[in-house]
């Protein structure tokens, strides 16, 4: 399991890095804020045609290999992007990179029920998910920290690097896992037909359009509209990563005992933290409000996905939780660009505070009617 969170863990940082360097890449290629946002809207789009579709392209092949294969692209798109000499080539690297996330959180986050007993998968799914909250605590001021001191590029550098270090640790210590029976599109798309799948989906689509909507512009925020300098940005960027860490294990020690109340509580401090920031900016609130959002996403995507696979086929489910999510990212990161550049990021925060206030009522409503 270790060597999948740490591959989780480069996914994540290679994803998310570009939001701390986004200010570089505005500076170096002359494009606007919500430009530089499509390093993160673009990928999400792929990633969310890439999830069923490769899923069921890998159908027969040992999941083993197809692990090492989207690890050592994750490694490639990285170190493309690090030289790309202009703004294109870097969409390119990125989208190459959005292919890799749409299969790996199918494939790589439902290996857990097939490295450990049945009475472990949410333990072995939480230790996945560390990887991905470690990716998210490290990747915004470890981005700030590298890019101040030696640029943006280094930065991308230095995580293809690590990409190729998890590379390594799986081609040593992974198991074959073939892979069984073949999926089907019925095998994905049929899951619609469950109540508890299209909550989930709605679920899924609420959280990350809302999430993404701020989170895009988070840096922007903290040193824009908060006031705070750049090296007191990359130390609360680390204070939200840590709490989005500690959510990720609370919500692994709870899910068992309640999902509907794990998630619609989740749900409810990210609404009240986004709106806070969207109302307030003293920093000392700013503080309270940015590690409270972080608790409370750490929780979301293990919530998530523990839903979608309760009862149901784990890698179809995922590929369906992966499509909307994915969707929902690239949505609420295109559409925060949007209201940024208009209306500014008090404005933008109050927005997407929103989808989080609704995902609360559908958590305490639909989902625990299905208990």
């Amino acid at each position: 399991m270790s060597s999948v969170a740490a591959a989780a863990f480069t996914l994540v940082l290679s994803e998310f890095i570009v939001v701390a360097v986004l200010p570089d890449l505005v500076r170096q290629f002359g494009v606007s804020a919500g430009t530089a946002g499509l390093t993160l809207v673009l990928p999400g789009l792929l990633a969310a045609v890439a999830a069923p579709v490769l899923t069921l392209a890998f159908g027969s092949l040992d999941r083993r290999v197809v692990l090492w294969g989207l690890t050592g692209i994750v490694a490639l798109s990285d170190l493309l992007a690090a030289l790309a000499p202009g703004f294109a080539l870097v969409m390119a690297a990125r989208l190459l990179l959005g292919a890799a996330i749409g299969a790996f959180w199918t494939i790589g986050a439902g290996v857990g029920p097939r490295l450990v007993p049945a009475a472990r998968v949410t333990r072995a799914t939480s230790l996945i998910m560390a990887g991905i909250s470690a990716g998210t605590v490290v990747s915004l001021p470890l981005g700030n920290l590298v890019a101040q001191h030696w640029g943006w590029r280094s930065a991308l550098f230095g995580v293809g690097a690590l990409s190729i270090l998890a590379l390594l640790l799986q081609l040593r210590v992974l198991p074959r896992m073939p892979a069984g029976r073949a999926l089907h599109a019925s095998d994905v798309f049929g899951l619609l037909r469950r109540p508890r799948a299209r909550i989930g989906l709605v679920l899924s689509a609420l959280l990350f359009f809302g999430h993404f909507g701020a989170y895009t512009f988070v840096s922007s925020y903290l040193g824009d509209r908060a006031g705070f300098s750049a090296g007191t940005v990359a130390v609360l960027l680390l204070l939200y990563g840590i709490a989005g860490f500690a959510g990720n294990f609370t919500a692994g020690a709870t899910l068992d005992r309640s999902l509907p109340a794990t998630l619609g509580i989740a749900a409810a401090i990210l609404a009240l933290s986004v709106l806070a920031l969207g109302i307030w900016h003293a920093p000392p609130l700013v503080i309270v409000a940015l590690g409270a959002w972080g608790i409370g996403f750490g929780a979301v995507p293990l919530s998530l996905q523990t839903n979608m696979m309760r009862d149901q086929a784990a890698e179809g489910a995922l590929a369906l939780f992966v499509t909307v999510s994915q969707l929902s990212l690239a949505a609420g990161s295109f559409a925060g660009g949007l209201v940024v550049d208009h209306a500014g990021l008090a404005t933008d925060y109050l927005v997407f505070a929103l989808p989080a206030v609704a995902a609360v009522l559908v958590a305490a409503t639909a989902l625990r009617r299905l208990r």
